[in-house]
């Protein structure tokens, strides 16, 4: 555009060129986190639709949750609404210090990512 002026204009033709590579450089970086975001997911989909019938994994994966669930629903239950207004209608389990609660989660988490861990190593 400024081309036509004799020093001023290579100059700030050349400044503005370097700026557009450098738009064009984060433009490609951001294309190839998308894909490689993209591959991601379709690796997530190809694991939970392989596992989706395995009725053995569904089994153990609700013998192991659903208790956990259960029981933390109660003990929270008893731990913040039947103290204060409902003392009839407690549960009465152990408190979370005395049961080691913190844990539970944690081994759900480290169930279900090592089911996750079988069925990659399973599929190589």
């Amino acid at each position: 555009m400024l081309a036509f002026l004799p020093i001023i204009g290579p100059i700030i033709q050349g400044i503005v060129s370097i700026f557009t590579k450098m738009q064009d450089t984060k433009v490609e970086v951001l294309k190839t986190e998308r894909g490689t975001e993209v591959e991601e997911a379709k690796v997530s989909a190809q694991i939970i639709q392989t596992t989706q019938d395995d009725i053995g994994l569904r089994l153990m994966r609700d013998i192991m949750i659903f208790p956990v669930v259960v029981w933390t629903f109660l003990l929270c239950w008893d731990t913040i609404i039947a103290e204060s207004t409902y003392k009839d209608w407690m549960w009465h389990l152990a408190s979370f210090e005395k049961t080691g609660a913190p844990y539970l989660p944690y081994a759900v988490i480290v169930f279900l990512l090592g089911n996750i861990g079988i069925n990659m190593w399973n599929r190589k």
